[in-house]
């Protein structure tokens, strides 16, 4: 018997059908030819399925190619859709997927977002230096963000560990010095559970099943409110959303990724300097202390 999940929300500000008729379109880029998980809710009780039941009784991965399809499901009571960070036919990963999931305390703190913020440009300047120019940063609907890059090939559980490991030692080298990271840097967990663990990452725009706030790509953390992942607002912003997840419509090649791994697990320490070095002249000083320099064009996040 799967395991039933009461959600803290149980309505969201949109009707279902009406939320995924809008962004399904966009949705099935990440879900064609994928595994799929679908947490279905049914009045105040939800529930996990990644099998569907066919005519002949057999129970196969759930596969949905199209927006029809999606649209199915949530006539079904489908509310959460996630997606295999591999292709359906395949063990291995072609989506690289950083978690930056932050604390109670995070959260609750006056700077949290200025913190959250910087470890995860920190982590996309990393993504850029090992060839993953094209990525992109989605609010998980809970508790903390995804920064996200395509992969022209799949590469192995042994190469993602070893990048995941990477990117915590970077962080942690680059930032160490700010006061702010100091102190509440401990309570925000950088890692690789999405690829490595659960191999699910939930399908941008999808809904959370217990918050129903929407996985939305967001142009900087500094910048994100919830009122923006409120699935009425990202219906009238969803030309801005389609734009900020266009990136990831494109695929990196996964040779300098490779190259920078097996670096790094032959000890080649300097990788780590450079990178350090390219990120810290990317941080400036003002009045207020340091911050990352960033392209303000690209912050322009209103249609």
């Amino acid at each position: 018997m799967p395991k039933r999940l009461i959600p803290m929300v149980l309505k969201p500000s949109v009707r279902l059908l009406k939320y995924y008729d809008i962004v399904g379109d966009v949705m099935i880029n990440f879900l064609t030819n994928r595994r799929a998980a679908i947490i279905r809710q049914v009045n105040d009780t939800a529930v996990l399925m990644t099998r569907v039941k066919h005519e002949d009784g057999s129970k196969l991965p759930i596969i949905i190619n199209s927006k029809d399809e999606l649209i199915r499901y949530v006539k079904a009571g489908g509310t959460d859709f996630m997606a295999s960070v591999g292709t359906a036919l395949s063990r291995g990963i072609d989506m690289a997927i950083i978690d930056v999931k932050g604390g109670r305390r995070v959260w609750m703190l006056d700077r949290g977002l200025d913190l959250m913020d910087m470890i995860v440009t920190v982590v996309r300047i990393i993504f850029e230096y090992v060839g993953l120019t094209n990525n992109a940063v989605i609010f998980d609907g809970m508790n903390g963000f995804k920064v996200i890059a395509s992969l022209s090939k799949e590469v192995n559980d042994e190469v993602v560990k070893s990048f995941v490991n990477l990117v915590s030692e970077v962080v942690n080298r680059s930032l160490k010095w700010l006061d702010l990271f100091q102190a509440y840097g401990s309570d925000v967990i950088i890692g690789g559970n999405t690829m490595l663990k659960v191999k699910m990452y939930r399908v941008p725009l999808s809904l959370h099943w217990s918050t129903k706030l929407s996985a939305i790509p967001l142009a900087r953390v500094y910048d994100f409110l919830t009122l923006y992942a409120d699935p009425s607002n990202v219906i009238r912003r969803l030309e801005t959303n389609r734009r900020l997840l266009e990136p990831l419509l494109t695929k990196n090649p996964a040779d300098l990724l490779v190259d920078a791994v097996n670096r790094w697990v032959n000890g080649d320490y300097t990788l780590v300097y450079y990178i350090k070095g390219v990120i810290r002249n990317r941080i400036k000083y003002s009045g207020k202390g340091p911050k990352l320099e960033i392209d303000r064009e690209n912050l322009k996040t209103e249609d």
